[in-house]
């Protein structure tokens, strides 16, 4: 077979013949819908959370006001909310632990939101609300939990505004 005579078998020249797509398409036919139906089932939401993390050395930038970070213990019959912090004594953090009932109708949501809301008042720097849920508390307690440290809403002017308590919820566990 010489160079000009490329493409040719003898005298004829090479035949294809089209590749048969129609058992493609009907996997496409069926899957499509399929992959759709099934995505419809799908709903992602997410949870402003965090978890905690070691740190094995301190930061040594200043800072200008104290901050604590609140830590909130949720058992199925209360709340116990004590603080921490690197610059306050132990006497100061004592005048902000509590113990609020988890009874009534809000299960004790609206006593927590407001001593929460004092502690804010008290140190304005303070972001950070470490959550500590029982085994035993339902799912949507600890969201409503969470719910209630982060935000308030109070009244300016006639007006309701929505006032950030501690953004920042870290959930973590008890061995």
């Amino acid at each position: 077979m010489a160079l000009g005579d490329r493409g040719r078998i003898g005298d004829g020249y090479i035949q294809t013949e089209d590749v048969n797509l129609v058992p493609i398409m009907n996997l496409f036919v069926v899957l499509i819908p399929f992959l759709l139906m099934s995505a419809a089932f799908f709903h992602i939401s997410v949870i402003n959370a965090s978890v905690p993390a070691l740190q094995k050395e301190k930061n040594d930038l200043a800072k200008s006001e104290v901050a604590v970070t609140m830590m909130v213990r949720m058992k199925p019959e209360a709340y116990t909310i004590t603080a921490s912090s690197d610059t306050l004594p132990r006497i100061e953090l004592d005048k902000l632990r509590n113990e609020i009932p988890r009874t009534g109708e809000d299960k004790g949501l609206k006593g927590l939101n407001d001593h929460m809301l004092a502690c804010k008042q008290r140190y304005p720097k303070s972001e950070t609300m470490l959550l500590v849920p029982d085994a035993s508390i339902q799912y949507q307690d600890v969201i409503a939990t969470m719910d209630s440290g982060r935000w308030t809403e109070l009244e300016q002017e006639g007006a309701k505004v929505r006032y950030d308590l501690f953004p920042n919820v870290v959930i973590s566990g008890m061995l």
